[in-house]
């Protein structure tokens, strides 16, 4: 098992010369590109934030927001949607990381009827089947993440695995995220219901409550249980660190030891 980190680029709180060298002495050797839209960054000079950290770069969280929605019940808006993971497909490939983690819904937090949620999960399985297709004739993966509970489908692991399972499209699967199966119920006992789909993890603790992407050890995750549950499953990807804490905080993490608690759930990960 490899330990990863996401790589914010284009964000002033999070610098990646400075950030990312502290994430590596937390014992990460991987990163997943996590760019500012916002910040217009070419693919240049995203390469060279990234090259300058001294590890490569695995992968890319895709865009995502309210008009980037692969379970969209407008077929336009899906198409759209799913044109647009490709061209995110051709920058993960640009940037050294052929895989491309999707949100698979944008946000309702009202919910919605049950007959527009069937329809989500029924253009969900047509986008994952049209990127899978795109995925095997390009060499990449895209990794459909599990969600908030506020997302009308994705937060649910076990429908989402199944989903995947209905699509059985190639070169796909899912991110799990801890900190998003820890709003829903148990992240340990939500690994068992990945199946044989997940592909890549996010590691990231929280309250149960608030997604706020706490360095895991600071969350109420068991992480020597979730660690010992992803060798049971026989995960043998990335878990990647999702922590958004400053420079200074990565520094205390550092300072307080935590890569030692980093590495104890490799371990017990069975890497």
């Amino acid at each position: 098992m490899t330990l990863g980190t996401v790589a914010p680029l284009g964000f002033t709180d999070f610098p990646p010369g400075q950030w990312l060298p502290r994430l590596r002495r937390l014992g990460c050797s991987v990163v997943q590109a996590y760019r500012n839209p916002k910040a217009s960054l070419t693919t240049e000079e995203m390469r060279q934030a990234l090259g300058s950290c001294g590890m490569p770069c695995d992968s890319l969280h895709g865009i995502f927001g309210e008009q980037y929605d692969p379970s969209a019940p407008d077929e336009s808006a899906r198409r759209f949607a799913v044109a647009t993971y490709k061209a995110e497909g051709e920058l993960a490939l640009a940037l050294g990381g052929p895989l491309v983690v999707v949100h698979c819904s944008t946000i309702r937090r009202d919910g919605i009827p049950a007959e527009e949620r069937a329809l989500r999960v029924r253009q969900l399985e047509k986008s994952i089947a049209e990127l899978g297709q795109f995925a095997q004739a390009h060499g990449l993966r895209y990794a459909f993440e599990n969600l908030p509970p506020y997302h009308p489908v994705g937060w649910d692991v076990a429908e989402l695995a199944a989903i995947l399972d209905r699509a059985a499209a190639p070169n796909t699967g899912m991110c799990f995220d801890t900190g998003h199966a820890n709003m829903v119920g148990d992240p340990v006992k939500a690994v068992a219901s990945t199946g044989r789909q997940m592909i890549y993890v996010h590691l990231s603790g929280n309250d149960g409550a608030n997604d706020s992407h706490q360095m895991p050890t600071r969350g109420s995750i068991d992480l020597a249980a979730l660690g010992r549950q992803l060798r049971l499953v026989g995960y043998s990807g990335t878990v990647m660190l999702e922590v958004f804490a400053s420079v200074q905080q990565m520094q205390e993490f550092v300072d307080q030891g935590f890569a030692q608690d980093l590495a104890r759930l490799v371990e017990s990960a069975g890497a």
